[in-house]
């Protein structure tokens, strides 16, 4: 079996993880990865990630971009892929053209991560609707929510399959957190709050500082850190300084010491106001770090609240400082959701798992195709 990945992304994110994960996972299935990605992306230098026997860069200038399309049909032809995967929106597009212009026509499989509807984003809704009725052989929803917003958009449900994203857990265990705690000087009585994740939008890291503030004001010692870069960074270092948190918030930039982080953080912080799932909260399961996460999008698959984790309303810093406030009087109960969720992460979000998942559904249309 030859699968053909199609990604689109710039940047390093969640689902460009997930592809180099299940690259690595497949290979040791006997599946054959060939990786098609855009020229000058974070994939290029992050190459030793994947497990590809080929990597093409292709110029990939938007959904519509015929030329990438035509040349992604080659290959698809000279390789005889029997399945197109594409990992994000406009590859689903790409994916589609160069299905219609091969000439041994392989199934187009699409995974979509994240929760918004489908047509806020469109420019024409019959269009969009066009691509996500007609457009894909398969999708792979990455949490129930992402699954009932492709069935609402009128994805058929037999053609929609839930398969969790997942993380190698020996990525984040056995961190050393003391180092990071003896270097940014934490006092006695202090509670480290942290974050790592791109600076996007639905993220809401405002949220985030703001909740802080609140719970500081209530009498609490808390410090926050926030591992990570992106586009809105300068609006929230702004923010930091117009609220005079200057030595409250650190930015730490891009960080690869995942495993050190959460061995530093007391507890993990997600502010999301959508989100398709979250792996950096299963990052932090695995690592036994406690969890307090807005109800956004796929997250409650993840945090039980009292049961895996604490949770509050998305949008409202206010809920998010209460439920940081309710972890911070209660240690015990607080390590014990850790537990909890460490052994839910371990029966359901494991990279492995995820990469058997995705092959079960490679396997039943490259079965029927062998059929025809």
């Amino acid at each position: 079996m030859k699968v053909l990945h199609l990604d689109t992304e710039v940047t390093w994110r969640g689902g460009e993880n997930q592809l180099a994960l299940l690259t690595k996972g497949l290979k040791k299935l006997g599946v054959e990865s060939i990786l098609v990605a855009k020229k000058g992306s974070a994939i290029e230098q992050r190459l030793e990630e994947f497990a590809a026997e080929k990597i093409i860069f292709l110029p990939l200038r938007g959904e519509l971009d015929l030329l990438s399309a035509k040349k992604i049909a080659s290959v698809v032809d000279r390789e005889e892929v029997s399945l197109i995967h594409c990992h994000t929106s406009h590859a689903h597009t790409l994916g589609f053209i160069a299905k219609t212009l091969s000439k041994i026509k392989p199934k187009v499989i699409v995974t979509r991560r994240v929760d918004f509807d489908v047509y806020s984003k469109g420019a024409f809704k019959p269009l969009t609707a066009l691509k996500y009725r007609l457009m894909a052989d398969h999708y792979i929803a990455i949490s129930k929510k992402v699954r009932d917003v492709l069935i609402a958009a009128g994805v058929p449900k037999g053609k929609v399959s839930l398969v969790y994203s997942g993380v190698a857990p020996e990525r984040v265990r056995g961190g050393d957190g003391q180092r990071l705690r003896s270097l940014f000087k934490i006092g006695e009585g202090e509670t480290v709050l942290g974050n790592i994740s791109y600076f996007a939008d639905h993220k809401a890291h405002e949220d985030m500082i703001e909740a802080v503030r609140i719970v500081r004001n209530r009498g609490h010692r808390v410090r926050l850190f926030l591992a990570g870069h992106g586009e809105r960074e300068a609006f929230l270092r702004k923010m930091v300084k117009d609220l005079n948190l200057g030595k409250v918030v650190t930015f730490l930039g891009y960080r690869e010491d995942v495993k050190d982080l959460l061995a530093f953080f007391d507890l993990f912080l997600v502010s999301s106001r959508e989100e398709g799932l979250s792996t950096s909260i299963i990052d932090a399961f695995f690592a036994k770090c406690p969890v307090v996460a807005t109800d956004a999008g796929g997250i409650p698959e993840l945090v039980e609240d009292g049961v895996t984790g604490f949770l509050a309303s998305a949008g409202d810093p206010s809920s998010l400082a209460e439920a940081i406030i309710r972890a911070i009087k209660a240690p015990d109960f607080t390590k014990e959701l850790a537990k909890r969720a460490f052994q839910k992460a371990e029966a359901h979000f494991t990279a492995k798992k995820m990469v058997e998942e995705n092959f079960k559904i490679y396997q039943n249309f490259n079965n029927h195709r062998r059929r025809r």
